[in-house]
């Protein structure tokens, strides 16, 4: 079938979720049209992914089992993409690394009652060890590390959207209405596409879903980093005994350039640069990745990232929804750092 009679889905949002997606909808066959104002590259506060570490580290507790397997499904997926770029001879096209994490505890938080046991994502990841208290930074209650991958952001999101392109997916540039909800939304996205049958819609308008879905529950995190100059060696996770006190550094594969930070503020709407964050990042990531010090033992600061992870209270929301006048809606938003 040509693009023009393949069952057409309309996704709303070109940020991680919106562009997975859509890859995925094209490879099984569907066309695809993606309708968004924000896009990769622009370095908008709004659009959330350009500004993520990013890294694999699951944020979902053991009762938690749906995100469980979202978490571990990524976990595999990204695993068999690294395999298979390597055999391809195109080791990081993507964007992704395999990298040692290292996440340390300052004291006995939730998830690890029981110690190293309690992780119930110990399992799935390769190469997990806890670490000897000999081995361990002052301070730290438990230690342990395992392989995981860290993601070059803008590189990976270019890549979804050039995969996106080369599937043969449309890309519609437009700000959609947010008076009239979600119907008001289809309308206008229905019009910019041209088709007068839709087979489904993907809502992931992220932060945006707020007013296109009229969900209050959808909230900002406000995040804070530093890119600093030098790929770190490993991702390392310093969980301090506040749970204002994080401190993360993040290699960005083939960059030249690391994560560091990093703050997180709920309900705040703010982009602004907090002074005080930055100097607290640039001194308190020194211990997690001396290599990337200068002489003087200080990091090369290359910017500074502010953005608005797309939170939700209760959580995602992950459900299909039938509209008024039988139309179809899947809608995938609200899931903060874990996109």
């Amino acid at each position: 079938m040509t693009q023009e009679t393949r069952p057409l889905v309309l996704v709303i949002g070109a940020g991680v979720i919106g562009l997975q997606t859509a890859v995925t909808l094209l490879r099984a066959g569907y066309a695809v049209s993606i309708v968004a104002e924000h896009w990769p590259g622009k370095g908008q506060p709004m659009y959330t992914s350009d500004w993520a570490g990013a890294h694999w580290r699951t944020h979902a507790s053991v009762e938690e089992k749906e995100l469980c397997e979202w978490d571990t499904e990524t976990y595999r997926a990204w695993e068999e993409m690294v395999k298979q770029e390597e055999r391809e001879g195109r080791k990081g096209e993507s964007g992704l690394g395999v990298y040692t994490s290292l996440h340390y505890w300052d004291t006995q938080a939730p998830e690890i009652t029981d110690g190293a046991s309690s992780l119930w994502w110990s399992s799935v990841v390769s190469d997990f060890r806890v670490i000897p208290p000999s081995e361990l930074p002052i301070g730290v209650y438990l230690g342990v590390s395992f392989s995981t991958f860290a993601v070059n952001v803008p590189k990976y999101l270019q890549y979804l959207l050039s995969s996106v392109e080369r599937l043969g997916g449309r890309l519609i540039r437009a700000q959609l209405p947010t008076e009239g909800g979600i119907e008001a939304a289809l309308e206008k996205a229905r019009a910019l596409v041209g088709r007068s049958s839709i087979h489904a819609y993907i809502n992931a308008s992220g932060i945006g879903a707020r007013r296109i879905a009229k969900d209050e529950a959808v909230e900002p995190i406000r995040g804070q980093t530093l890119l600093v100059k030098g790929e770190a060696n490993c991702i390392a996770t310093r969980l301090g005994k506040s749970k204002d006190d994080v401190r993360i550094v993040i290699p960005r594969p083939g960059s030249g350039s690391s994560i560091i930070g990093v703050s997180k503020e709920p309900g705040i709407w703010d982009t602004s640069v907090s002074e005080s964050s930055k100097q607290k990042f640039l001194y308190g990531c020194k211990e997690l990745a001396p290599e990337l010090l200068r002489k003087d033992g200080e990091f090369e600061l290359l910017g500074v990232q502010v953005g608005l992870r797309p939170a939700r209270s209760g959580g995602p929301r992950v459900t299909a929804e039938v509209l008024v006048g039988g139309e179809f809606i899947i809608h995938e938003y609200g899931h903060s750092g874990a996109g």
